[in-house]
């Protein structure tokens, strides 16, 4: 199937996916080896290191290098009356890194920074340490940082610096963001919309101060829940950029205009061989698995969902697409469905389909 498409799609295929880095990542910061993570900016990667610290149970020391005054890095020197030498007093960080299992992330780590700046990071990642204070055995550190052709400020590493780390490259992914937002909040309308058009309008790099990422995507839906429906436009383009939030706010308006709830209710049917451009096609299938979210469906009502995705013109791909929200957001009435002697003729048909594209 091909999607329709108002601009051209971008290369973005360079570098591993959110859910492909994370048992990388966590096997290397395990293995007592330290990490270098590029990728271009909002596409996850402070994400991925809380979640990292989470399951390897670390506490989580973020810090930004760019935003740092050297002292917050490697501490303060003060002369000793007694022995007549000079004490390092460390920054809390520091103390919590040595007394516990920490995770140490290191963001904006190849940012133009001071040498000062450098020279504390070299040592947190060289030796695991700031001055004689040596971390616990068990912190791992992990470093990130943007890539040049993301219009970033970046400065050489050197070559010695380079060799201690292992090094991944992250890169914008549609089918990991959609599973986090669906997790985490964000609007349906935003998800229909990057599923629709994908990862041309998920990351798009550009020199304007606003453009889309996947982190400004869920800043948009945050404020657009806020905001008066006159205003959506201008919220949506503070994050993303006017002429992406033109784009969405034109699909938007054929998202809104499905009624999932009489669809659900029996009183309207829906005809998608009538209408059979893809944007349309993901607009009802998204209004739909939203609403049934929420929805207290009655048991009456439960035949509707099966006549619903076994509407003429709407193919395997979008009854997959349709179940997985079903099974991932509301569990529930995905077993209650499972009752129905139609849904489980429905659901054995695109299991076989699965099979046999599977074995061609």
């Amino acid at each position: 199937m091909t999607k329709h498409s108002e601009v051209p799609e971008p290369v973005v295929s360079v570098g591993y996916t959110y859910d492909q880095l994370f048992p990388l990542l966590r096997a290397t910061l395990e293995s007592g080896v330290s990490a270098l993570l590029l990728g271009p900016p909002g596409v996850g990667k402070s994400s991925l290191a809380a979640e990292l610290a989470r399951a390897m149970r670390r506490r989580l020391i973020d810090i930004r290098l760019a935003q740092k005054d050297p002292a917050e890095l490697g501490g303060v020197y003060f002369p000793d009356r007694e022995t007549h030498t000079l004490e390092l007093f460390p920054p809390g960080w520091v103390r919590r890194a040595c007394d516990e299992p920490c995770l140490v992330f290191l963001d904006e780590f190849n940012a133009a920074v001071t040498k000062l700046h450098q020279a504390a990071a070299y040592q947190i990642v060289l030796e695991k340490r700031i001055g004689e204070f040596q971390f616990h055995p068990d912190t791992v550190v992990l470093a990130a940082g943007n890539r040049e052709e993301d219009n970033a400020i970046v400065a050489p590493l050197s070559s010695a610096l380079c060799n201690r780390f292992a090094h991944f490259e992250m890169r914008p992914d549609v089918e990991t963001w959609l599973k986090w937002a669906a997790s985490n909040g964000v609007q349906e309308s935003v998800m229909a919309f990057i599923r629709t058009y994908g990862e041309e309008v998920l990351f798009r790099a550009s020199d304007d101060r606003s453009f889309p990422t996947p982190r400004s995507w869920a800043m948009a839906s945050r404020i657009m829940s806020r905001v008066d429906s006159g205003d959506v436009k201008r919220a949506v383009a503070s994050c993303v950029g006017l002429p992406m939030a033109d784009r969405f706010c034109r699909y938007r308006e054929i998202y809104r205009k499905v009624d999932a709830a009489r669809i659900i209710s029996g009183e309207e049917k829906v005809d998608f061989t009538r209408e059979s451009e893809p944007s349309y096609l993901y607009a009802v299938i998204f209004a739909v698995a939203g609403y049934l979210v929420s929805a207290a469906v009655p048991d009456e009502h439960l035949g509707n969902i099966v006549d619903f995705i076994t509407s003429p013109g709407v193919g395997p791909e979008f009854r997959i697409l349709f179940l997985r929200q079903l099974r991932r957001r509301a569990p529930g009435l995905f077993d209650r469905l499972k009752a129905l002697s139609a849904f489980r003729i429905l659901a054995g048909e695109i299991v076989n389909l699965r099979a046999s594209l599977y074995l061609s």
